[in-house]
């Protein structure tokens, strides 16, 4: 039977599967819950049939239906994400779990979309791919070389000069054993490259950034190729609150508490303001002790440790300015996009994704990952309630035309009705040319 998309009008008859390795309530990161919000929005489209194949999790059906979505649990990851060791073990078994089980179903779909991307695997339908992190580009997982810059390009020897420097793959510390051990350096380039490769098997690219279209181009994608769409924030509105300061301007920090997220440089940076605001801070991680002795003479800066997902909102309702002072290149924060929702400025160091949502001047503030630079675009912000005001407003203002939930999945469907007609051919002369 013929439908319709509601928004533009086109018959739109997709059978979608969706592949991820993790999927809600196996959740790790922001990946998983912007798959599982995507999955049940697009579901809602009259017309769109939305399943989505993942892995296995102890105690929960294999099979079952959940807000409009099939959810297949038939995958194998082959181990926990605890350490390096397992997350390599665990590269080698799901590969090979997710090429068996989609040769079983994939016939019935009119197209694959891949939405982590360690999932992606050649298919003879026509396949999206969602690049929401940099595994793809960098050997490492975060594009951030000796943990100093933002990195322009691999190679061996300037991978070995690289890992040598540094205290993380990923999210995941760096023992002496491994940063010194050949055989490892071995064994994560040669992953790289695979990932890297598995680029040459998708036909489009959903991006969440402008900086990873970027990349993706440097790889040999055309751009033509690829569709801009950032994730939906995730917003869980309840009637449980927290209470925040009710004295002075309250700055916010949500987010893990890591040494690339450089909430130690936002602390030195409000050090320096002669200032009765708060600064608070949420989140929890390995940092949290070095960043607590940082900051334990001076009464205004807060640590409320890990907030449950349903009183974040309360966060956001009683901050001021939301920070996001990075010192990697995120692809793009959550955190960006909730404060968007919110209507509240934001005052993000200017790396990766930030300038998405953060137009200088406009809706916040993007600063130089300097304490000094910090510091003083802290004192401009804090220093009129009219300007924080308006930042905010035209922040929501932002966020209505640009990141609203119905236009980003229009960008989703009409990628889909523009390039799933694509003949094998022409997918097979695509491959052939990234190559």
């Amino acid at each position: 039977m013929n439908r319709h998309d509601g928004k533009n009008g086109r018959k739109v008859n997709l059978r979608i599967l969706v592949v991820t390795e993790s999927y809600p309530p196996q959740s790790y990161g922001g990946g998983e819950i912007s798959c599982e919000l995507f999955s049940k929005e697009l579901a809602k489209r009259e017309g769109i049939d939305v399943t989505v194949l993942t892995s296995k999790v102890e105690g929960v059906d294999e099979s079952v239906v959940k807000n409009g979505v099939k959810i297949l649990r038939r995958l194998k990851t082959g181990g926990s994400r605890s350490t390096l060791k397992d997350n390599l073990q665990r590269r080698l078994f799901f590969k090979r779990s997710v090429k068996k089980e989609i040769s079983k179903i994939v016939n019935k779909f009119d197209l694959v979309h891949f939405f982590n991307i360690t999932s992606i695997v050649k298919v003879d339908k026509p396949s999206f791919a969602t690049i929401n992190s940099y595994v793809n580009f960098c050997p490492k997982g975060n594009l951030f070389y000796k943990e100093e810059r933002v990195c322009e390009g691999c190679a061996p020897i300037k991978f070995m000069g690289c890992i040598i420097e540094s205290d993380y793959v990923g999210g995941y510390e760096l023992s002496p054993f491994l940063k010194y051990n050949p055989i490892f350096w071995l064994a994560i380039y040669t992953d790289y490259l695979k990932r890297k490769k598995s680029l040459q098997v998708v036909d489009h690219f959903f991006s969440l950034s402008g900086f990873i279209n970027d990349l993706l181009i440097k790889e040999g994608v055309s751009s033509q190729d690829i569709t801009k769409v950032v994730n939906m924030p995730d917003i869980d509105i309840s009637d449980k609150k927290l209470d925040l300061p009710k004295d002075g301007v309250n700055v916010s920090y949500i987010g893990q508490l890591g040494k690339i997220k450089g909430v130690d440089l936002l602390i030195k940076a409000f050090d320096q303001i002669d200032t009765d605001a708060n600064l608070v801070i949420v989140g929890d991680g390995p940092e949290r002790q070095k960043l607590e002795e940082l900051a334990k003479n001076n009464p205004n800066i807060l640590f409320l440790g890990k907030v449950e997902h349903d009183l974040i909102h309360s966060v956001y309702e009683q901050s001021d300015v939301i920070t996001v002072p990075s010192l990697w290149p995120e692809p793009l924060s959550r955190v960006l996009l909730e404060a968007a929702y919110f209507g509240k400025p934001i005052l993000a160091t200017d790396v990766g994704g930030s300038s998405e949502v953060v137009k200088h001047g406009y809706n916040g503030l993007l600063v130089e990952p300097n304490i000094q630079d910090f510091s003083n675009k802290l004192k401009y912000i804090l220093r009129s309630d009219m300007k924080r005001g308006k930042m905010g407003k035209n922040m929501r203002k932002f966020y209505k035309k640009k990141l609203s939930k119905d236009k980003m999945l229009n960008n989703y469907v009409n990628a889909y009705l523009n390039h799933s007609g694509l003949l094998k051919e022409k997918r097979d002369a695509v491959h052939e040319r990234r190559r």
